[in-house]
């Protein structure tokens, strides 16, 4: 791995239920700090203007055609992808970063919840959004990957015991994140995982989590204080949580 500038890293999890106005307000103080990269999650392609407000916006897949901006707009302009499923949108500065290419993963297929607030009992599938840039400052591929796991599964620090169902659609979510981190650090990219794991306390082998040496550090959701997380290579040299009009904090890690 080439070592260069430092490296700037969001994580905004934006409630998919808050009003435009909310919604533009929540990305624009994560962006105001103008990250490198940047990893949404609840964000579905009904919010993709507020996303060509700050930059251009194109699909995952990549199929190489994207949206220009629809205003003028302060600050650093950002190549945007968001999937049509699963709500995990990324982007990075396009003063930085040339986009190589951006897919989704599945991390889990739709199926049974034993939970009693989802409709007709079926919890929805879960994908990853896996970004490919080339960084300009330095030779070398950076890869993003955003994922939001299965909700509900933790109480008191540990799996529920009332949820089997549910806690093995997690542990299998988990398995598969790990999988394709593994992978992409194998074909030698520099990894960033960002995202909500509804899970305080997960890891990532291969990459360390920027509450490592932080873990009394304040959360960003209530007693489950470390669900949201920007994963990455070697200790974090900083983290700033932010508050947001969402329900939970966003983080903005630098290494």
């Amino acid at each position: 791995m080439t070592v260069g500038p430092h490296t700037d890293v969001a994580t905004a999890n934006v409630l998919c239920t808050l009003g435009t106005d909310d919604s533009r307000r929540a990305l624009r103080e994560v962006l105001v700090l103008e990250p490198d990269l940047v990893g949404l999650q609840e964000w579905y392609p009904s919010r993709v203007r507020l996303l060509q407000e700050t930059g251009s916006v194109g699909l995952a897949p990549h199929v190489g055609v994207r949206l220009g901006s629809r205003t003028s707009r302060r600050g650093a302009a950002y190549i945007w992808n968001i999937p049509l499923f699963g709500g995990c949108a990324v982007g990075a500065r396009a003063d930085r970063f040339d986009l190589l290419g951006c897919r989704g993963r599945l991390l889990s297929a739709p199926g049974r919840a034993d939970r009693p607030d989802r409709m007709l009992g079926l919890e929805p599938p879960r994908f990853a959004t896996v970004a490919f840039y080339r960084d300009r400052h330095v030779p070398q591929t950076v890869c993003l990957v955003d994922y939001h796991l299965v909700s509900g599964v933790q109480s008191k620090g540990v799996y529920r015991s009332d949820r089997p169902v549910l806690v093995r659609r997690h542990a299998q979510e988990v398995c598969r994140l790990e999988r394709l981190v593994g992978e992409l650090l194998a074909q030698g990219h520099v990894v960033h995982a960002v995202g909500d794991s509804n899970f305080d306390g997960l890891r990532l082998p291969g990459l360390t989590s920027a509450w490592q040496g932080r873990e009394d550090a304040p959360g960003t959701l209530g007693p489950r204080r470390h669900v949201d997380d920007v994963h990455g290579p070697g200790p974090a040299q900083s983290v700033r949580s932010l508050s947001t009009p969402s329900d939970h904090r966003a983080l903005v890690v630098r290494r």
